[in-house]
């Protein structure tokens, strides 16, 4: 549960620095103002407090052992990748970022220790289109839907093509 939590409040400060630097009115790229200078400027990859922080932050800090084995979280979000705005399938860039991925983070094997990622969803209208068309053929969504963290959104990127941290 404290994983969760951790999570939740990394992705409301995600969502609260696009709104930010989102256009008011809709244009062809969807992130064009520049981000207040007195909004602290965090992510891509979030390492939760460590216990000097905690510590640093109250005088007598409430330490849990729950707080030691919180995962650091990579997000996937079109904020730190603006590159990644195109459908995997058919490489139309005509698409809808639809929120953070309903079934949670993934858990990733780092380096050093183990992290995980949380994805956003995104929707390509023209796959959507064509989904529509042929409606009886199942599950329409699975065809023009896919989040940043599953292995579908990479399998067509070549290595050199894999967004690096910002």
């Amino acid at each position: 549960l404290p994983q969760l939590e951790w999570e939740a409040h990394v992705c409301e400060y995600v969502n609260f620095l696009a709104k930010q630097v989102r256009a008011s009115k809709p244009s062809p790229a969807s992130f064009q103002k520049s981000l207040d200078v007195k909004a602290p400027l965090l992510g891509p990859r979030f390492v939760p407090p460590s216990f000097m922080h905690i510590q640093k932050r109250s005088a007598s800090p409430e330490i849990t052992p729950e707080q030691t084995y919180l995962k650091p979280l990579n997000v996937v979000h079109p904020f730190y990748y603006p590159e990644l705005a195109e459908c995997p399938r058919c490489g139309s860039s005509d698409i809808l970022w639809n929120g953070f991925a309903g079934t949670g983070h993934r858990e990733v094997h780092g380096i050093t220790r183990e992290e995980t990622a949380i994805g956003f969803q995104l929707k390509c209208k023209p796959c959507k289109a064509k989904a529509d068309k042929y409606k009886s053929e199942g599950p329409n969504e699975d065809k023009y839907s896919v989040l940043t963290t599953n292995h579908l959104f990479w399998d067509k990127k070549q290595e050199w093509e894999v967004p690096r941290e910002c």
